[in-house]
């Protein structure tokens, strides 16, 4: 599939012209302390929490709740799927986070839990103990964002692969890129550790996770409501 980058128009009437290229969409949403985590693709998945990730009203950017972690054995896992096979298309993961610490922190890790650790298959996006995003793939890290993301307040992250650029946004601000040649063909979902270890757990919350497979989305403005259901 030939890479492109196209402006989404997210919140028209129609909602996401793009749609079916979502994989996995998260909103967060249910009854406080809940632990089903539901997919609102257009393929659902099955989306497992384990440890202490739930939903709660404690914090949330958009419909009154989000998908907590406590740092401490909480995360979610989407078995296999083809449909998050990335292999050479253009691609986009985005949400919403609220980082309740600086420690490192893993966002998106295409490994299942077990996976091999190189990642010569796939990758792991991860918020390191600088705040700065960054990608370990094929045993070495490719590129750190060129600013950190907020602690302590809700953030739009996003990166896109298109080519073999891939691209960082946090906010509204442009976060960096760098040029990686690799097709990723892992076609698992690890979010909140590490595929390969217990380490790396997210302490905070995440509201309106989004993998797009198929479309660099123009992220450079941030959404002002939950990602369209069609």
């Amino acid at each position: 599939m030939t890479s492109f980058l196209i402006n989404p128009y997210r919140f028209t009437a129609a909602g996401d012209p793009y749609f079916s290229s979502v994989s996995l969409l998260l909103h967060g949403d249910g009854t406080n302390g809940s632990t089903t985590i539901t997919d609102s693709s257009g393929s659902p998945k099955t989306v497992t929490a384990f440890g202490n990730a739930q939903i709660s009203t404690a914090q949330s950017k958009f419909g009154g709740a989000s998908i907590a972690f406590d740092g401490n054995g909480d995360y979610l896992t989407v078995g296999a799927n083809s449909a998050l096979s990335f292999g050479s298309n253009p691609f986009t993961i985005e949400t919403f986070a609220y980082f309740s610490s600086s420690a490192n922190m893993a966002l998106y890790d295409t490994l299942p839990i077990g996976g091999a650790g190189v990642r010569n298959s796939g990758f792991v996006l991860i918020k390191d103990n600088t705040n700065r995003l960054n990608v370990f793939s094929a045993g070495g890290f490719r590129g750190v964002s060129s600013i950190s993301a907020p602690i302590g307040q809700w953030c739009y992250i996003a990166l896109t692969k298109s080519g073999s650029t891939w691209s960082y946004q946090i906010d509204n601000q442009p976060a960096g890129s760098f040029t990686y040649a690799f097709s990723p063909t892992d076609n698992n979902a690890t979010i909140g550790r590490l595929g390969d270890g217990a380490d790396y757990y997210i302490n905070g919350y995440l509201d309106e996770c989004r993998v797009t497979n198929g479309v660099a989305r123009d992220v450079s403005t941030v959404p002002t409501a939950p990602f369209p259901d069609s």
